[in-house]
């Protein structure tokens, strides 16, 4: 059996939470998390334990980016959103960002973890990877493979 100490107790717990972050009235993201645990004894940070669905906005307040993970934690005041576990980032051109972990700091998301970009057309796999935070472009880094995405789907249906 695990013994609880104060440090593994969060100080506030929410469920069904829905965040929205925004700038002279104009919507940057909207997050929404079945759980949240917020701890600020010694270190502070805020745990998403059961995982994230967040919209990022651009100026104008369009959609421009949609990001899903299985967990999620934010070290001090939100200077950096770390995302786990099936992370995926659709952007406007239909093309998603596959990874185990993403950081977004500032108005960049990296990865030092294997990463793969799926487009309409092609599948990337990389070791590494820097975008702007609306996932316009990206920056792959060794990329290790090239494949044409109807031959990925055709080998996924005879499984």
């Amino acid at each position: 059996m695990e013994s609880v100490t104060q440090d593994s107790v969060p100080d506030e717990v929410s469920k069904e939470v829905t965040l929205t972050y925004s700038d002279s009235g104009v919507v940057k993201r909207i997050l929404k998390a079945p759980l949240i645990h917020k701890y600020t004894t010694d270190t502070i940070y805020t745990e998403f334990p059961e995982g994230v669905d967040a919209q990022f906005y651009n100026k104008r307040g369009e959609l421009v980016t949609n990001l899903t993970s299985g967990y999620a934690f934010t070290k001090g005041d939100n200077e950096e959103l770390v995302f786990r576990d099936n992370v995926r980032i659709t952007n406007q051109k239909n093309e998603t960002l596959l990874s185990n972990e993403i950081y977004l700091k500032d108005s960049t998301i990296h990865s030092d973890s294997t990463v793969y970009i799926v487009t309409p057309n092609i599948a990337l796999r990389g070791t590494s990877l820097t975008a702007p935070r609306d996932f316009s472009s990206y920056k792959l880094y060794n990329p290790v493979g090239v494949a044409k995405t109807e031959a990925i789907k055709s080998q996924q249906k005879d499984q």
